[in-house]
């Protein structure tokens, strides 16, 4: 949005214009670029009202995520929403690594590093 500047600039326009832009009528053949610049300006602040509504909406009305959503199979998902200090209450155990996914004997790709085999 703003790249016309630098053409601007390139041709003398400073960036402040005081009497707009009478003093500059060496660069009249660039100065229409703030017409430009302007509304592309707005255009991009009124484009980000809809991402604004959505965060007051999700805010307001939303679901509460659960403690893993995207059932990743690492540790730092087995810890509660409001972590403690040291983001455990106790140290967990580790029965797998982190990418483990698919193991025998479980019906879900889902198993937790915290998880014992065959539980």
């Amino acid at each position: 949005i703003f790249m016309p500047m630098f053409i601007q600039g390139m041709a003398g326009v400073n960036r402040r214009l005081y009497d707009g832009g009478a003093t500059y009528l060496f660069a009249h053949d660039v100065i229409h670029w703030n017409v430009f610049m302007s509304i592309s300006a707005w255009l991009l602040s009124i484009a980000q009202i809809p991402f604004l509504v959505n965060i007051f909406l999700s805010l307001r009305t939303g679901a509460t995520a659960s403690d893993n959503p995207w059932e990743a199979t690492t540790v730092e998902w087995s810890a509660p929403n409001r972590p403690p200090h040291g983001n455990f209450l106790t140290t967990p155990k580790i029965f797998r690594g982190p990418y483990e996914y698919s193991q025998p004997g479980h019906a879900t790709d889902f198993t937790p590093q915290t998880e014992p085999a065959g539980a």
